[in-house]
């Protein structure tokens, strides 16, 4: 039996918080080598790019993969999951709406995990689709005393600031990223936007914009001069990442699983989270959706 989710389930039956809880399990499980996810394959055809992305998170027992196709015509996403115990129950989720929500829900676990300040002065660069979810996940841990969005057109940054419910100033450059404590990128700039002399003593980072080898949202000496940089899969980041896959001093970048395994042992002052997204986030996210719509 093949049970359809569309994205109007999705965002009735996937709280932010929700999702920060079980994405936090399926990475602890990840640490631990109870559940696994392979590298995105992309396949280019004539006018549009298909990518599958496959997982298995054991300790809800499900297996599956996040698919999508992207192009001139257009673009689909869709998690197909399956349950363990019984793979005649299927279930197509689609995804837009999800990937959007556990994006932001990635972001908000990580710095929440890392700074612990209850305020915040926070940036997002970009004013996209993904930047709605960023900055609304973040003020679901934070109190944002100051909130900054800044696009290279202007008035992409003034519009997302008049239809968002969180307040945000909308700004022309980037001198705000001197007094934020976290900064999000949710950018497709080949072009370094940002580099270190522009950030704070103390800072965090999430980047997420960016999934192709060749574009880079932070300048090299971000990455180099950051303390730790946190990736999900490292074959992933080898494969997708110049940021990532360009560090000379291989022993501060560790992964997701390790992180979340052991916050503690990472706490530092400046650091970087690389999200490129693999597919036991969706696994996780789509549990939640099928959880509270007992389904599973």
């Amino acid at each position: 039996m093949i049970t359809y989710i569309d994205d109007s389930d999705v965002k009735n039956n996937l709280p932010v918080k929700e999702c920060v809880d079980e994405l936090r399990e399926a990475f602890i499980s990840y640490g631990k080598g109870e559940s696994d996810s392979s590298p995105r394959d992309r396949i280019n055809g004539k006018d549009f790019v298909f990518s599958t992305m496959p997982a298995f998170y054991e300790k809800r027992g499900i297996a599956g993969l996040k698919t999508y196709i992207f192009g001139k015509n257009g673009y689909r996403f869709f998690v197909l999951l399956f349950n363990t115990a019984d793979p005649q129950r299927l279930y197509a989720i689609d995804a837009n709406v999800l990937g959007q929500i556990r994006t932001g829900a990635i972001s908000a676990m990580v710095t929440s995990m890392l700074v612990k300040k209850k305020a915040i002065n926070y940036t997002i660069i970009g004013s996209g689709f993904q930047a709605e979810s960023q900055l609304s996940s973040i003020s679901e841990f934070y109190h944002l005393e100051n909130a900054y969005v800044y696009s290279r057109t202007f008035d992409h940054a003034r519009k997302f600031a008049q239809k968002s419910s969180i307040k945000v100033e909308p700004v022309k450059d980037l001198s705000c990223l001197l007094d934020s404590d976290v900064i999000a990128s949710a950018t497709d700039t080949k072009k370094p936007i940002f580099n270190y002399s522009m950030l704070p003593e103390k800072y965090h980072i999430n980047l997420i914009g960016s999934n192709v080898l060749g574009s880079r949202e932070a300048d090299k000496d971000v990455m180099e001069n950051s303390q730790i940089l946190i990736e999900e899969n490292s074959a992933q980041s080898e494969m997708e990442s110049s940021e990532i896959s360009d560090i000379r001093d291989r022993k501060k970048i560790i992964t997701l699983g390790e992180f979340v395994a052991n916050p503690d042992k990472y706490n530092r002052s400046k650091t970087v989270f690389k999200c490129l997204g693999i597919g036991l986030e969706d696994l996780a996210a789509g549990y939640v959706v099928l959880k509270n719509m007992t389904l599973l």
